[in-house]
């Protein structure tokens, strides 16, 4: 089983790489995958992570087949085969 990293264009720059496939087990979640995904490019788990909760930093947002995972259950959202991550900068709320 694996699932699709997507990159946004900022952190594109950073890896070198637009996609990157990670195999993962069953009921693995956000968390393992942003672990996995360190052992390949440690500065992008880095810049997208708040090292004191663990959750996305405010300026960066995570989705998961398009659905924000701060609308699910965080990085503790559960992951299945052939699920796209997406991880991007946050775009400014509007007022």
């Amino acid at each position: 089983m694996e699932v699709v990293v997507r990159l946004s264009d900022e952190l594109r720059k950073q890896t070198g790489t637009e996609m990157i496939k990670i195999p993962i087990d069953d009921d693995e979640t956000v968390d393992t995958l942003l672990m996995k995904l360190s052992r390949r490019h440690p500065k992008l788990v880095e810049l997208v992570l708040d090292p004191t909760t663990g959750e996305a930093k405010g300026s960066y947002e995570i989705l998961i087949n398009g659905r924000r995972i701060r609308h699910l259950r965080g990085i503790y959202t559960k992951l299945k085969h052939k699920d796209e991550v997406l991880i991007a900068q946050s775009e400014p709320e509007s007022s």
